[in-house]
């Protein structure tokens, strides 16, 4: 830095206000670095809730399917066993 410069009393404040602009304006994109990084935590916070939410309801309608096949099969043994030409139904 030029001593000439140094020793005038009105260049001190500028430094001074340049760098409080500079920290200030610092100090802004770190709060918005700050404030975009929590705003992405939350959307994929919201992108797990919601694949978790649908694993459950993907697997809860499969279980669904399976258990109406189940009935279905039962049922349709039941109705092969319960005939009257089903040599147990026959009276002794």
């Amino acid at each position: 830095m030029n001593p000439a410069l140094a020793a005038q009393p009105e260049h001190h404040r500028t430094t001074a206000a340049t760098r409080a602009a500079a920290l200030r304006w610092w100090r802004a994109g770190y709060q918005a670095g700050q404030q975009a990084a929590e705003h992405e935590h939350q959307a994929l916070a919201q992108r797990d809730r919601l694949a978790a939410s649908f694993r459950a309801q993907h697997a809860a309608d499969q279980q669904a399917k399976l258990d109406a096949l189940l009935l279905e099969a039962i049922a349709a043994l039941a109705g092969l066993f319960s005939g009257p030409d089903h040599p147990g139904n026959r009276p002794a």
